[in-house]
Formats: C-alpha cells, structure tokens, sequence
C-alpha cells in the first residue's frame, strides 16, 4: 500500500486550537477529518455539546410510537421480530425491555440462523398469529417482507417495520416503515444501525407516555448494537455510543455483570474496543451455533443465576467458534497448498463437505486478509445445495458481481462488501470462473487502499499522556478510525511470538537515539520483520486486559524508510539436501546443531550434545534441520531463533502425523509428565517433544482430559499440570478428537510443503 503522510496544506484555525486544548495533533487530526468549525469539533469530542436529532425526523416514526402506546394502554399483543446478529439481538431486548417497563403485554421471536435466515418467515409468522398478534413489530428486519406484511395485514394484525438496511423499490405496506435511509444524505440519523432506529422509537413513545428520559437507561443496549454492527460513527450514531459507553462501564444489567465476569472484562474504562473484540463476538456466537433468542433473555433478566448460566454457554460456544473457525481456516489453506492453482482466479472460491455453515463468514473474511482478494466460502452438505458467504476488497463490490451469475444459482443476495449465495455443488468450477471474469470486468481501477497516517512522531513523544489525548477523539469505528502515528528510522532489536498458537509477536523496536518501545504484531508471526532501517505505523491504545490499563503499540504497517541505503551484512546461505539419498554425507564434520524433534536419539546419526529443539535451541552459526517442521511458524522461529548464518535443508525424520500414533504418544507424555513434573510443564516442551504445534498438543490434551484419562490444569506461561485420572465427557472429547485429526492434517500437509517447495522465502534476511 501507498502511505499517505499528514498533508501540511490544511490551515488549522486559532479559533479550533484554542476551544479544543490539549495537545495540537488533537486539533490538527480533527481538521483533516473535516471538523474545522469549533463549535462541530467540541460536539464531537463531548456528547454534553452535540444536540441530537429529533426521533420525528425519521419518517412514520410518530404513527408507531402513537400506535405502541395504544397497545400498551389497551394490553394488545405486541410480537416483537428480531434478527440474529448483535443488532439485532439488541434491538429486540431493547424493544421487550422498553415495553414491559410500560406494562405491555410483548412477546419476542428471534429467527435461526441456520434453520431460517433472515427476515419474516412466512410459515413461522402464521404459528405466532394462531396464538394472538395485535401488533407485530419488526426491528432490524422486515424493509422487503411483503409477503410476510401482507400475510399479517390479512389476518387483522397492524405491522410496524422498524429496518435500517438499503431500501426496496417499493416500502411495504405496513401501518408504518421505519427506516433512516428514508431520510436524505448527510442527516444526523442516516447512520443509525437496527438498534438506534428501535431506540428512537422508544424515545418518540416514552415521551408521548409522559415518561420522557426514561429511556436513557436503555442506551447500553445501543452502544452493544452500534459498535458490533459496525455502523458508521456520525451524528447520532456516535453521540448515541458515547452516552451507551458510559452506561457500559458501570453495568446495571444483571446479564452484562455476568456477561463481563465471564469474559474477564473489567468495564471500568470499556472501550468500543472491548465490544468489539471480546463482547460482540460471544453474543454472535449464539446466532451463529445457537439460538439468538437466549441473548434477549440474557439481556432483559433480572435473575443472576439465569443470566450466568446463559453467559457460561456464551463462553462454551464462543469456544466452539474459534475452533470451527480455525479448523475450516485451516482446510481452507490445506486446500490452496493442494492445488495453488486455485490462486490465479480473481476471487478465492473453496468448499468443504459440513463445513460448518454458521462461521463461514469469519472465514471469508480471514481468506480476504490473508490472500487480499475477494473470498467465497462454501459448505457442501451431501444432498444439498451449497450455500455460503463472500467478503470483499475495496473495489470490488461483490454483491453485483455474483449477481451476474444468478443463473448459475439457486439464490443470493448482499451488498458491495458482503454477500450470500446457494448454487448446485456441481457447477463451483464453473462459478469460480464467470465469477472471476465478472470481478475483472467490474473492478474499480481508481480504488487504491492506503495507509493513512495522521502524524509523525519520535519515540520519545509516545506516552501515556500523548496517547490519552489522542484518544479523545474515541470512540473509533467505522467512520472515524483509529489514529495512526507514524515513527521513522527505527530497526528491529528483539521479536517473541505469543497466544494460544504463537500467532502474534510483540517486537521491541529502537530508534537512533537507543530509545526502545515494544510494539504488538497481531497475527504478524507468519510475517517477515524489517530487515533494514524502516518506518513503523501504529496505533496507540489502552488496554484494559483483566483490569490492568496500560499503553499498548499495535503494529499496522511498516516500510523501508525511503532513501535510506543499507550496507548488506553477512546473508543467510542455504544449503538443500533434502533429495540427497545420504544426506548425513554431506554435512560438515562438527560445528553444527541438529533440529531433530520427536526422533528417537538412538537412530541418530549425531552425539546427543548437537541436538537441539524449538525449546532448548540457543544462537548458532550453523543449523541442520533434520526433522520436518509441523507448520510456517514453527519454521520461521527456529530460524530466527537459532540466529544461524549457515542452513542444511534435509527432512529425513517426518514426525507422525497420523491421529492414532499421535494420541499414544501424548499419553505416554502425560504419564511421564505426572510422574517428573507434579508442579507443571511447559506446553512448548511437551510440542517440542511430539514434534507437533502447540495448539495440536493443547487439543490432544484437552481431549485426553475429556476422555477422562488425566486431568488437566493450564497454568501462568503456558505451563500444564497433568494429574491421574479424570472426569469423561464423550461431546466435548469427540468435538475435540475432530480438532485434533484436522490439526494433524495441516501438519502433514505442511511437512510435504516442507520436503518439496522452493522454502527460500523463509531464509530472507541476514543471520
């Protein structure tokens, strides 16, 4: 990407720089945002300056609220129909919340995902008007339920539509459609997600109650919607968030005390950060694997016991998630290492039989940030239609491009960013193409990504204090990005990898005066770091991990600073052996270690003292790697780790890879780890000694554990304490064996990569 610096162009008003304070990027930042006029800015900055829209600027809003309050006074039967995601969760308990608090006679119905999509449910509608329906209420849904309205109306039922997504060519004919894209460009309601429209309604009907203000206590429920539904933070839509944040951080919702408990969130400085990353994704993961109606339970009850129940399957499910997630991303690489040819198309396009349909999404999405180019993901259950979701790149509206192929398909629908489809397994191949040539046609040339950098600094200016005022320009999203800062001339001193599948690093970076900073890589432990002098781009945040508030560095983009001319040092030579029929032959007499994990010592051709693992490795100037590598990662560290000058590429020891072989000798590890290590151990050390990656080794333990054959304790530092004897629980162990047998496969997979690809890539750099 090209790197916009900060444009020196814009005249920054004394006016702005003196009603805003603080420190001048402040200004400055909120200048080439477009917030010159300082009366805007401060209403941005503080909530108590910004005036909101009326609720009757949305159009047919008055006739709901007007119509909800003849129910209520009447004890009419109000259905409110929700949608499955956040938003929609939300905006429903906001609406039964809402209701009941007036005494309304409500009951609320939530769609499955999987079971019926969304929308108004033509079949499931009649069942609800068999049991008593004065008025159905729809919130997040219902813009293009005609049918469904129609069918309603029929039966003497008044329907009041309350949507914010893109408008049909006709509005059904409800007794009120409810809708912000109604109302013109640039309006200070145009933004509102599901949730903020349900809440304007609830506004307009609590005035009319005479019970205006009331309704404050329900803007926690709307911070949870706007910031998972990632709408776009202006006007109200912002203003709306910032009062819910503050609702948030000291929760009065039983179910949000449970909900926070349960996810170690400390909400005392919560963050839309924290929704986003750690909230939004456990009440997702109910619409995706579960029922979406438990969420409205969770958040309209007033019963703790009820509320931490439901929060713990949150947290089961949630888990559940992240590994169908992994596994289905997982076979998805598998899949493109298999036949690369799949790369030359203009969109990704891969299907699995049963990949589990309610987080193709997520791994749409993560194929997208891995390979950029748009991405569809396809579950082929056996006798069906295979159905899917697509995610795109900026430029590339995906929506119109599988809409060029509706012949090939069964059904689909989306939006530039995002879509939707279903289509005869039979015909993928030759949807792959017409899809790809539609992208090729349609691309917009013109869409170029950018980072875009909002100031340059030193590392001395980074503090705390300058980050907090940075930070005022919170809440960010869509709309209003992060700050992005950017140091110049720095170099690498120092990289560790860390979480559950070492997949992030943290860096320590130094600039020329010796000043040190470390910085967080998300997911950058596949990546190369700077070899030479480089510019960083980052983030400054505050993190509130189990309470503890501290400044945090998040790695964005890094480049080689421009002019900059580096003497190269000593390179890193490689020498290939792996198709050598005596490899041992070829290698110096001395001098060198031997990576050979999960290798029996006694059928080496080497003396113990030159063997070495991913846990005992130290800096050497030459490194054989005898055994296959269980994946890129654990490739790149013993690289980076062993600081070696001199590589023998060999692979004649492949650790097994077959499930069977693999869970006897875990237990046999476990047995022996009782026995010599009662206080705990090393997760690596264990990895090191299967030969495996560490993940691998955590499921295969967790399984054992579910088998009821040890148990298991994870401790500080990735350490295991492994005791005799356990508690079976046949679900969890056979969801954790297909984990496992998923994870051994990418490992194969990866070792045959290991044994006849071009690896040069991984050895760039000096040693």
């Amino acid at each position: 990407m090209d790197w916009q610096l900060p444009s020196t162009d814009i005249r920054i008003d004394d006016a702005l720089r003196e009603a805003v304070g603080g420190h001048p990027l402040v200004a400055e930042i909120l200048a080439r945002r477009g917030l010159t006029d300082p009366a805007r800015a401060l209403a941005f900055l503080d909530p108590a300056r910004y005036r909101p829209a009326s609720p009757d600027d949305l159009p047919d809003l008055c006739a709901a609220a007007e119509r909800l309050l003849h129910a209520v006074r009447n004890r009419e039967q109000v259905l409110v129909w929700g949608d499955f995601d956040v938003d929609g969760q939300t905006a429903t308990a906001l609406l039964v919340d809402a209701l009941r608090r007036l005494g309304a006679n409500v009951r609320y119905h939530i769609p499955r995902r999987l079971e019926h999509g969304h929308g108004v449910q033509i079949d499931v509608l009649r069942e609800h008007l068999s049991r008593g329906v004065d008025v159905l209420l729809t919130c997040d849904t219902g813009i293009a339920a005609h049918e469904a309205v129609g069918a309603a109306r029929a039966a003497g039922v008044d329907v009041l539509v309350t949507d914010h997504h893109a408008l049909p060519p006709t509005l059904p004919d409800a007794h009120a459609v409810v809708n912000p894209q109604r109302l013109p460009e640039g309006h200070p309601l145009r933004d509102l997600p599901g949730v903020g429209v349900a809440y304007k309604l609830v506004e307009k009907l609590y005035d009319l109650a005479g019970r205006a203000g009331e309704e404050q206590d329900l803007l926690d429920l709307v911070a949870l919607g706007i910031v998972a539904d990632v709408a776009t933070l202006r006007g109200d839509t912002r203003y709306l968030l910032q009062l819910g944040l503050d609702r948030l951080r000291d929760p009065r919702r039983v179910g949000l005390q449970a909900l926070f408990a349960s996810a170690q969130v400390v909400p005392t400085h919560l963050s839309a950060d924290t929704i986003g990353f750690q909230v939004g994704p456990r009440l997702n993961a109910l619409g995706r694997l579960d029922d979406a109606a438990l969420a409205v339970k969770l958040l309209t009850t007033s019963d703790r016991e009820t509320a931490q129940q439901i929060s713990a399957q949150l947290e089961r499910l949630n888990d559940l998630r992240k590994q169908l997630q992994d596994q289905i991303v997982g076979a998805a690489l598998a899949q493109v290492e298999k036949d690369p040819a799949l790369l030359d198309f203009e969109a990704l396009v891969l299907a699995g039989e049963n990949w589990h349909a309610g987080v193709l999404g997520i791994v749409a999405a993560r194929l997208v940030e891995l390979y950029n180019r748009p991405a569809v993901v396809l579950t082929c259950p056996p006798g069906e239609p295979a159905r899917g979701s697509a995610r795109s790149v900026p430029g590339v509206d995906i929506g119109a491009a599988i809409a060029a192929c509706a012949d090939l398909l069964v059904s689909h629908g989306g939006h530039p960013g995002a879509a939707g489809l279903a289509l005869d397994p039979d015909l993928i191949p030759q949807f792959r193409r017409r899809l790809s040539n539609a992208i090729a046609k349609t691309r917009d040339p013109s869409v170029r990504p950018v980072q875009q950098v909002d100031a340059v600094v030193s590392l001395a200016d980074v503090t705390d204090a300058f980050a907090a005022e940075l930070n005022r320009l919170a809440p960010f999203g869509e709309g209003n990005p992060p700050v992005q800062v950017m140091v110049p001339r720095l170099v690498v001193r120092t990289s560790t990898t860390f979480g559950l599948e070492r997949q992030h690093r943290r860096v320590t970076v130094v600039d020329e005066t010796g000043r040190t900073a470390v910085v967080t890589w998300w997911r950058g432990a596949d990546s190369p770091l700077p070899q030479t002098l480089f510019d960083l781009l980052f983030i400054p945040r505050f993190s509130d991990y189990k309470g503890s508030r501290t400044l945090e560095l998040e790695w964005v983009a890094s480049r080689p600073t421009p002019g900059v001319v580096i003497e190269p040092g000593t390179r890193r030579e490689v020498i290939d052996l792996r198709r050598e029929p005596s490899p041992r032959g070829q290698l110096p007499a001395d001098g060198f270690a031997v990576w050979a994990e999960a290798a029996p010592q006694d059928a080496l051709p080497f003396p113990t003292e030159q063997l070495v693992d991913r846990h005992s490795i130290q800096p050497v100037s030459d490194l054989v790697i005898w055994s296959t590598p269980p994946g890129p990662l654990e490739l790149q560290e013993m690289i980076e780790a062993s600081r070696a000058r001199r590589f023998y590429l060999v692979g004649e020891h492949r650790p097994p890879s077959d499930p069977d072989g693999f869970a006897r000798r875990l237990a046999g590890l476990a047995k022996y780890a009782i026995e010599h290590y009662p206080d705990g151990v090393g997760l690596r050390q264990i990895a090191a000694a299967m030969g495996q990656r560490e993940i691998t080794v955590r499921r295969g333990l967790e399984w054992l554990a579910a088998k009821g054959m040890f148990g298991v304790e994870w401790l500080p530092d990735d350490q295991v304490r492994i005791t005799p004897g356990g508690n079976p629980d046949p679900e969890a162990a056979a969801r954790l064996w297909d984990s496992v047998t998923a994870l051994l496969r990418e490992a194969a997979a990866f070792q045959q990569y290991f044994l006849r690809a071009d690896l040069s890539a991984f050895f760039e750099g000096e040693g």
